[in-house]
């Protein structure tokens, strides 16, 4: 199979979700137009719609209904697929799963329907959605498969979209599938400390991942010698109701998805996909709307669009942007203009974005299987996010570490593994020989219990004022319902000002954990009075600490080479600065850079290796607000070994230096 993606950075999609109840709508299309609008944005890939999420094909159809527009011009897309192909574009197709309006109009059985017999459209959405469970549904995919290959069989790619649940579906394919599995009805009622819930969220995993491999078999039967890619953003810009793991990726040729979160959002992304994805560039996707796709006349500014562009070329990424056209069919040309100006900037790095692997010495374990908070406590993928701020605002290279991708942990000085609700796979193993083997593990909250029990011989049998008879209130205001405080010097340096008298504020219970081997480093503090007794308490605006306990806030344990620190409290996960120094304490008391970035905390520093040389690529995250000069020092052991020069230019440049919104410094190692 041809890596058609290979070098190819610049891509685009242009949305074609258009009804066909006026005849206005697409009835300005113009194949000619749209290719003379990607070649002036510069674009090397575009993603071209075959069907949409009205389930309208734009190709001749018998089992669905064709667009009117493309029944009068039945090959106006494969026009223009032949103008990009013949211009040396790599053209990848574009089909909506699941979403799909006309389907489930024409066959309302096939329809994802909620406990109580709603549907999604029922309920006030624009969006019909068919089930994937349904075999008539997969014969139906599986057929237009078919006749897409028919009209368009020189695709270099096919992209499958919306492969995730947009609730728990509770349709007769689906209670008939849980009950064939499993012997009972599917449980209805959300409760994640109820272990049928919890099977019945695994169990829309794991059926989540069968479709998309049904769907790419069928598609490589149909398109033997084009790549499958599915859209992977649910994992990220979802929660557990989507389905979306690691299985889903399994099927892609590389990772990819559209995603709309901020820059630290971005810049996780970047990382998460670069490790998982089965093949390079992996691709990030997100739109030129200002901020979303449903204000279709924003649009981003240039400044803030090139931002976006270079953070994921910063990372070797692919920047898939996507438009939309007007609802007549036309383009707006302003935006290919705009597009070809941030794409622009990008173009002199392209040659070095194959260049050595993605460096990390921290990294940080993504478990997509367990996207829900727990008991007030945040998701394990809401810490690690929050976690990987702190890393970049401290110039820590990291990776994100992922459920099937756990390799070679020796080399990360520091794992940090948090809040690891229902962690149920084998990928454990791989951390106990990571420590075994001399690494260091953080766990956090309600962390798996096996490992619990490997490392500390303990367990969590309760939680900290549980017992309270009085029900829990929101009061529109964040409450305080433990403390805690360090009880060892180390530890003392690590909280600074806190301590016995002024320990450290959380806002929710805390884990009740017995053990036998171990440490205890810090200690919980409750209040004065039960949190949710509104008629008692010590202050009318605060809930002070009042009552010292000896129930363990943070333990430590040796175990083989290695060393595991395990908090009751996601402190990582934590946005205000108190708690992300706390962080970076343990961090650095642990932790010797090899390569030590200084820089604004604004700054992201991302490092590549490559054979003895470096890449670093300085990234402004704020530059989009306001440009400034930044200033940078870079240091490493044996820095007279190395020259430095600025990787576009090949000039030598000094270790010290400034510059503005980014740059790469390439360390060539001396002869």
């Amino acid at each position: 199979m041809d890596k058609w993606y290979k070098g190819v950075y610049r891509r685009n999609l242009v949305d074609m979700h258009i009804n066909d109840d006026n005849d206005l709508y697409l009835s300005r299309f113009s194949p000619v137009d749209y290719f003379n609008y990607l070649k002036n944005a510069k674009i090397q890939s575009p993603m071209i719609y075959l069907q949409a999420h009205t389930g309208l094909c734009y190709f001749p159809s018998k089992v669905c209904k064709t667009h009117k527009y493309f029944q009068k011009h039945p090959h106006a897309i494969k026009e223009l697929i032949d103008l990009c192909k013949k211009d040396d574009m790599k053209v990848v197709g574009y089909y909506s799963l699941i979403y799909n309006n006309e389907a489930v109009i024409s066959h309302p059985e096939w329809e994802c329907k909620y406990e109580n017999g709603d549907t999604y459209r029922s309920r006030g959405q624009r969006y019909g959605l068919a089930c994937p469970n349904n075999s008539e549904y997969r014969q139906f995919v599986q057929e237009q498969i078919k006749e897409m290959a028919e009209e368009y069989n020189n695709l270099d790619g096919l992209f499958f979209d919306m492969p995730f649940w947009s609730f728990p579906c509770y349709c007769e394919s689906c209670q008939k599938r849980y009950q064939k599995e499993y012997g009972v009805n599917p449980p209805t009622i959300v409760d994640f400390s109820n272990p049928e819930y919890l099977r019945f969220t695994k169990a829309r995993q794991l059926w989540m991942g069968e479709f998309t491999q049904f769907v790419k078999k069928e598609t490589n039967k149909y398109f033997p010698n084009t790549t499958v890619e599915f859209n992977f953003a649910a994992v990220i810009g979802c929660d557990y109701t989507a389905g979306s793991t690691e299985l889903i990726n399994e099927t892609c040729e590389f990772a990819g998805g559209d995603l709309y979160g901020d820059l630290y959002n971005h810049s996780f992304v970047c990382k998460y996909y670069y490790q998982i994805s089965n093949n390079q560039p992996f691709e990030y996707m997100t739109c030129r709307c200002n901020d979303l796709l449903r204000e279709h006349t924003i649009n981003k500014p240039l400044i803030q669009l090139e931002n976006e562009i270079m953070l994921s070329a910063m990372h070797h990424a692919a920047s898939l942007i996507i438009d939309a056209i007007d609802p007549d069919g036309s383009l707006d040309y302003r935006v290919s203009d705009t597009l070809s100006k941030a794409f622009s900037y990008q173009i002199p790095y392209e040659p070095f974005m194959d260049k050595g692997e993605l460096f990390g010495e921290i990294a940080i374990y993504f478990d997509s299987g367990v996207q829900f908070d727990y008991l007030g406590h945040k998701s394990n993928k809401e810490v690690a996010i929050n976690l990987s701020k702190t890393l970049i605002e401290n110039h820590i290279p990291y990776h994100i570490i992922a459920n099937g991708h756990l390799n070679n942990l020796n080399r990360y000085k520091m794992i940090f593994a948090p809040s690891l609700f229902n962690f149920d796979n084998n990928e454990r193993l791989k951390l106990i020989d990571y420590v075994n083997n001399g690494g260091l593990l953080y766990l956090s909250s309600y962390a798996d219990k096996r490992l619990l029990k490997e490392f500390f011989d303990g367990e969590i049998i309760g939680q900290i004022n549980r017992e309270s008879p009085y029900p829990i209130i929101d009061r529109g205001f964040p409450e305080v319902f433990s403390y805690i405080y360090p009880v060892s010097e180390k530890y003392q340096k690590y909280f600074e000002e806190f301590n016995e008298k002024y320990p450290l504020p959380l806002r929710y219970y805390l884990p009740e954990f017995k053990f036998n081997v171990g440490e205890v480093t810090a200690k919980i503090i409750v209040p004065f009075t039960d949190p949710n007794d509104s008629n008692k308490y010590a202050s009318i605006h605060s809930n002070p600490p009042g009552i010292k306990t000896e129930y363990p806030a943070i333990v430590e344990a040796k175990y083989g080479k290695g060393k595991v620190i395990y908090s009751v409290a996601p402190l990582e996960g934590e946005g205000r600065i108190n708690y992300k120094e706390i962080i970076k304490r343990i961090i650095f008391d642990n932790y010797d850079p090899l390569i030590k970035v200084k820089t604004s905390k604004y700054v992201e520093s991302i490092i590549f290796k490559d054979n003895e040389d470096y890449y670093i690529n300085l990234v402004d995250l704020n530059f989009f607000n306001e440009v400034v000069t930044r200033n940078y020092e870079i240091n490493l052991p044996n820095i007279d070994e190395y020259e430095f020069v600025e990787t576009i230019s090949n000039k030598k440049i000094s270790p010290r230096g400034t510059f503005e919104k980014y740059v790469s410094i390439h360390l060539k190692r001396k002869k």
